[in-house]
């Protein structure tokens, strides 16, 4: 640390030396230039033989080098006089290393303009806003500083510091999840507007997917078609489909890799990483500040070690599966209670097993069913407002072989709209259809109904949650424990060995 204080005070005291600018020549084949005058300095660039270079001045075996803002050092065992600097200008100048992290600060340097943005932009929004954000850049101000001081690398600095704070806004943010501040601060809806801005292109992509799959659907809303009609409709629109599914591809990859590896990874993730710092169970150290330090290494290993490494893996599996066998985003609207239910890892803290009974991972659906038994998902998280329940669950529905209900017999179709209408669903899953869609006429919104007489969907791989938030702020809901893993449920290995069901899939 002494030597990079003596350092800089160097470079101060060398601007009073009225020494003329000296051209030499480097005469081996790799000349280091170092950050102070010695060999225990480090490098920060190199010149090659025959680089004419501009020598500020000379100290014993040590020269001066400028180089656009810094200035060098170099060995003057390596370089040979040419001539005084005059008119001419030097030739070549230090041939820079980029380091990992000199990438990393590539990022560093934009998550830095953005809070120069918000700091600007608070200014004229909210103070507390823009106070926020110039103390993000004081930190990691203060993060580079010392890392030049201490490791001579003042760029790993503020890496680091840009890293540690951005995972402690995402600590407070989940530790303000259910504060009404949060919800109605101008941070709240700053945080929650720059996500939707950048995610909508790809919830626009997951609309297109969903539409061109079957470009029809405006037209099956009503119950025009004769009764003679449908079957052979039936037949041929299932075999029309065979030519979107094959143009659908790339985009079906794009959307599959957003929402199965960065949606899901950075939701489950969060859930894992708030774990850790904030415990959900006593016997992990809840509730004492010394069994919160004795557990910290076992919550370390299972939370990010063990779940983590598998959500990552399971989510690449999963983006290769439905690039092949289509799923799209869809959304399910329950209560809070439910939603942890039905997210959590059923084993997730207790040695003993679950730790609320059967209804621990299982999709607990009410009462209704104007659509058939099964459950209900929408494509607008709009639609779930007419339910009122508290939470939204996106996840990715693997639809399988999917009826249009105005394709049904008629008098099937009359019994749509009742409550219990088990007729629709039955007369599906009779005719080897998972899925039946719906549109509500009353409401006039779409219904997707993955049909569900035998609760087979607990544990299903069509259903996959990627993310739950509160309904009515946007917030996401925390699931103590982390969410579960739907790679190696039981239903999947069912689902595999079934080989009639295996041909609902498309």
């Amino acid at each position: 640390m002494f030597k990079r204080i003596a350092t800089l005070l160097l470079l101060f005291s060398l601007q009073w030396i009225n020494a003329e600018d000296i051209l030499y020549v480097v005469t081996t084949n790799k000349l280091n230039v170092r950050t102070g005058p010695g060999k225990e300095y480090g490098a920060y660039g190199t010149f090659k033989r025959g680089d004419t270079i501009l020598v500020k001045s000379v100290n014993g075996q040590w020269a001066a080098v400028q180089d656009d803002y810094y200035t060098g050092y170099v060995n003057t065992r390596y370089i040979r006089y040419v001539r005084p600097l005059r008119d001419a200008k030097p030739s070549h100048k230090p041939k820079r290393h980029v380091t990992i992290w000199d990438k990393l600060y590539e990022y560093t340097k934009v998550v830095l303009w953005i809070w120069v943005t918000i700091a600007v932009i608070g200014y004229f929004i909210n103070n507390s806003v823009s106070g926020f954000a110039i103390w993000m850049l004081i930190f990691c101000g203060v993060g580079a500083l010392i890392g030049w001081m201490f490791w001579d690398n003042g760029t790993a600095g503020a890496v680091i510091a840009t890293g540690i704070e951005l995972a402690l806004l995402a600590f407070f943010i989940y530790k303000l999840t259910d504060s009404a501040w949060l919800q109605s601060s101008s941070l709240g809806a700053l945080s929650r507007g720059v996500w939707a801005l950048g995610s909508f292109p790809f919830f626009l992509l997951n609309l297109l997917q969903f539409w061109l799959s079957k470009p029809w659907r405006p037209f099956m809303k009503r119950n025009v078609f004769p009764e003679s009609s449908k079957p052979s409709m039936r037949k041929y629109l299932h075999m029309f489909q065979i030519p979107f599914y094959i143009v659908l591809f790339p985009l079906r990859f794009v959307n599959a890799v957003y929402y199965n590896i960065l949606i899901y990874n950075l939701y489950a993730w969060s859930n894992y990483i708030v774990e850790v710092i904030l415990p959900s169970d006593t016997w992990e150290g809840a509730d004492n500040v010394a069994e919160w330090f004795k557990y910290l290494p076992k919550r370390i290993g299972k939370y990010l070690l063990c779940h983590g490494s598998l959500t990552t893996i399971e989510s690449m599996v999963w983006t290769i599966i439905d690039t092949f066998i289509p799923a799209v985003t869809l959304y399910h609207g329950t209560a809070a209670p439910f939603a942890d239910n039905m997210l959590c890892d059923p084993d997730r803290n207790n040695p003993w097993g679950r730790t609320k009974g059967w209804k621990t991972g299982v999709w607990d659906v009410g009462g209704g069913n104007y659509a058939g038994d099964g459950i209900y998902f929408g494509i607008f998280r709009s639609t779930l407002r007419n339910y009122q329940k508290g939470t939204a669950i996106a996840a990715r529905v693997t639809t399988g072989k999917t009826i249009d209900t105005v394709l049904m017999p008629d008098y099937v179709y009359a019994s749509a709209g009742k409550p219990g209408a088990k007729a629709v669903s039955n007369w599906g899953l009779n005719h080897g259809y998972v899925t039946g869609e719906w549109w509500r006429v009353d409401g006039q919104w779409w219904e997707i109904c993955l049909y569900d007489r035998q609760n087979r969907y607990n544990e299903s791989w069509r259903i996959r949650p990627i993310y739950a938030i509160y309904a009515g702020s946007g917030i996401m809901q925390r699931i103590k424990g982390g969410p579960a893993h739907w790679l190696f449920r039981k239903q999947v290995i069912e689902d595999i060995k079934d080989t009639q069901n295996f041909f609902t899939l498309f």
